[in-house]
């Protein structure tokens, strides 16, 4: 038999001298300030990372060297030291925000080969067994829903939630929609694209709009008009500058002050994701899992069974009763959610003309309230034989 030619020595040389400038560049990075060495090691990541990853990175990084100082990257390969940077982060921020900053630590100390020093020491902090969501009943989307136009300040992010809620997009994907990505001009076609500026890239879709989200979204193009939105790349959402100030090539932010007012009114605590997962639920409820799952994006059939198919009672009365040879007596009307969706319109648009004219939306509410009332009154036959 033959032997198996060794390497010549020439390649040998080749991989040495290549180990060697590896080996000296880790040493390099370890006697570089933590913010040169962050710096140089993230632009050694980027051609592997997506351009949203590269941004959280980066915002880590600056939260690492403001927390440690001007130090060098070696002295970090400290066990006491990290476990200091997890008990003091954890008083400001989440576990998970956390682990995500001391994963970045965790990485450019593997780089200068001295992670090994740190690891048999060190435990990434144990996230919160939070639900990774509910949905509402639908005495609560009745609320939610009711009271959302009463305040014209709460306007964009109630329409938000409504498309939200009615397309299963999770918040910061619709914040992410620019115009063109924003199809309503024929009701039949009419649909959101969900690009790729998403992390997932299971994520990217499209989802066609109901009677409910072209009125959401019609809503939002409006207002987005009115705030200087009308370039196809502009965004739905577009960026708040300063009071009355927009600039529509940046995307805007989910108005949480105005969301907890909203959910405050209507009685009950609301996450905006749990808006997705309230939709998701819904369709998992009347439809085939395909069909959820294609309009929900990267979700598996497994974490389709598992987080989001939360059968409500009300699905399950209605499953009962398709059983049934006896129909309740006083069966649900189909129509009942278009008179609400009047109902809505007519309360946001009194609220909106109010503050135009000065007038308090309260009190013109009690005008509407009022008036109705009078309505209601002079169509009972009481009233018109008197």
């Amino acid at each position: 038999m033959s032997a198996i030619n060794p390497l010549v020595p020439r390649e040998v040389r080749q991989i040495t001298a290549a180990r060697l400038e590896d080996l000296e560049t880790c040493q390099k990075l370890a006697k570089m300030l933590l913010v040169e060495a962050g710096m140089a090691w993230l632009e050694s990541r980027k051609p592997f990372l997506d351009p949203r990853t590269v941004r959280d990175y980066t915002i880590y990084l600056g939260t690492i060297t403001k927390f440690f100082g001007n130090v060098k990257l070696e002295k970090l390969a400290n066990p006491d030291l990290v476990r200091a940077y997890q008990q003091e982060r954890i008083k400001t921020c989440r576990a998970s925000t956390v682990n995500h900053e001391t994963s970045i630590l965790q990485q450019m100390l593997k780089r200068i080969r001295r992670w090994q020093e740190v690891s048999p020491f060190f435990q990434p902090l144990p996230l919160s067994h939070e639900s990774p969501g509910r949905a509402m009943t639908p005495d609560e989307e009745r609320k939610l829903f009711g009271v959302g136009p009463m305040v014209p300040g709460w306007a964009t992010v109630y329409w938000l939630a409504k498309l939200s809620a009615n397309t299963a997009a999770g918040h910061g994907e619709l914040l992410g929609l620019r115009l063109r990505d924003v199809v309503v001009e024929n009701p039949e076609l009419a649909h959101i694209f969900i690009h790729e500026h998403v992390k997932n890239k299971g994520r990217v879709r499209e989802v066609p709009l109901n009677a409910d989200a072209l009125v959401a979204a019609n809503a939002l193009l409006q207002i987005a008009r009115e705030r200087g939105a009308v370039e196809p790349a502009h965004y739905l959402v577009p960026y708040r500058v300063a009071r009355g100030v927009y600039d529509p090539n940046r995307h805007g932010f989910w108005g949480y002050t105005a969301w907890r007012e909203m959910c405050a009114a209507a009685g009950f605590k609301l996450r905006p994701y749990d808006l997705r997962h309230h939709g998701l639920t819904k369709l998992a409820e009347k439809n085939p899992e395909q069909v959820v799952i294609k309009i929900a994006g990267h979700v598996s059939p497994q974490m389709l069974r598992r987080i989001y198919a939360h059968v409500r009672q009300e699905a399950l009365r209605d499953a009962v009763d398709s059983i049934s040879s006896v129909n309740r007596a006083q069966p649900r009307k189909e129509s009942k959610q278009k008179t609400e969706e009047s109902r809505e319109q007519t309360l946001f648009r009194v609220a909106r003309t109010a503050e135009e004219m000065g007038i308090p939306p309260d009190k013109a509410l009690q005008f509407l309230v009022e008036y109705e009332r009078q309505q209601a009154l002079s169509r009972t036959p009481t009233a018109r034989t008197k």
